[in-house]
């Protein structure tokens, strides 16, 4: 009898991958309809090729690819298939589309050859967004309590969740987290060995303040490049930008909540001196945009939450996983005191009701219970 054991391939894919649960909306999503490709009241799951916009702002692995390649997508097929001799400056262009990387091009080649393009670019991205969520689930899963009330400090997803403006399920709540330990660890990762811990806090309230009510995600981060180019407003930007295929009137149109393209965001950065950390967080505000529809769509209340309600869940969220980031690092290095607690408080969080603290430790002093934003 023939057994089939899987490849050295598909058991590393299984190990670092993590598997999306099934999802119910009960609303439609406004600013991303279709990228889950899920209906309001039929749970299901989710299309992974979410992923695939928010890498490239592509609908399709496939689409990606083509617009990698660009003119040379033809010449990859016929490297990859082998059917005519690359050239030497042929395949340099190739590897310089594959992100400079010679064996992401290979690999790409290998699954065309196999008939398993898309699902081998799929495979990929999986692996990057599983190892990215296991890493930052396993910084996040620890345990600390105050010294004094013996109250744990670090959330527990469950409970905070529960403390929120919002009905969500399990799998809803957990999937809107896995998002943001995701853009999280993109965020820290490139700062794990070249900052301190002031540095990645920073880090993550300037990603958190895209979130912030009162502004559109999109809003926010097109003021922070309009700062960059010391434009008045977003006119001032179009033409000091120089841009050409972007009109300041479609600005506008992002700051009010319309999509964000990818396009967009690489056109009004080229001028700048160093465009890569703006384009960075312009991709990461379309992150953030998303966290924000899907709860909005998830929420199980008659009554939709506010764009500003939202962000704000959103924005408490990711301070709260920074702080609890901060806290499970700081636990083997030295015993905590009432001051050293008060030395890893975050910033109050704007936007969010006076009524709650957005940190754990303001009521330490009194004895009374921690609240968490």
């Amino acid at each position: 009898m023939e057994t089939h054991t899987p490849s050295a391939a598909q058991t590393l894919l299984d190990a670092l991958s993590r598997p999306l649960d099934p999802l119910r909306l009960r609303r439609q999503m406004q600013l991303f309809p279709t990228i889950l490709g899920l209906r309001p009241g039929q749970p299901g799951l989710p299309s992974d090729e979410f992923l695939a916009n928010f890498l490239s702002g592509r609908r399709s692995y496939q689409a990606i690819l083509r617009r990698g390649f660009g003119k040379d997508f033809k010449n990859f097929q016929n490297y990859a298939l082998q059917r005519v001799e690359t050239t030497p400056a042929v395949r340099a262009r190739l590897v310089e589309a594959a992100g400079g990387d010679e064996q992401v091009l290979e690999t790409l080649a290998q699954c065309t050859r196999a008939g398993a393009l898309t699902a081998g670019l799929s495979h990929l991205v999986r692996m990057a967004e599983g190892t990215a969520f296991q890493v930052m689930a396993a910084l996040l899963s620890g345990s600390l309590k105050c010294p004094h009330c013996k109250r744990e400090l670090i959330s527990r997803p469950a409970l905070w969740w529960s403390d929120q403006p919002c009905a969500l399920g399990t799998a809803e709540y957990r999937f809107i987290d896995r998002i943001l330990y995701d853009v999280l660890a993109i965020t820290l990762l490139p700062l794990v060995m070249r900052s301190n811990w002031d540095q990645k806090i920073a880090a993550v309230a300037h990603l958190a303040s895209l979130s912030e009510p009162g502004a559109h995600p999109f809003r926010r981060w097109l003021d922070l490049v309009r700062k960059a180019y010391r434009a008045k407003d977003l006119t001032a930007l179009a033409a000091r930008a120089r841009l050409e295929d972007t009109q300041p009137e479609t600005l506008q149109r992002c700051s009010r909540g319309e999509m964000l393209t990818v396009e967009t965001i690489q056109e009004v950065t080229a001028a700048l001196a160093n465009p890569q950390p703006l384009r960075e967080l312009g991709m990461r505000s379309r992150v953030l945009a998303f966290a924000v529809d899907f709860l909005v769509a998830a929420d199980d209340r008659p009554e939709a939450l506010t764009q500003d309600a939202a962000q704000a869940v959103i924005q408490a969220r990711l301070l709260r996983l920074g702080q609890d980031l901060r806290f499970n690092f700081v636990k083997p290095v030295r015993p905590l005191t009432r001051a050293g607690l008060y030395s890893l408080e975050l910033h109050p969080i704007r936007g969010v009701s006076p009524n709650v603290s957005p940190s754990p430790i303001r009521n330490l002093s009194t004895g009374a219970v921690h609240s968490e934003p």
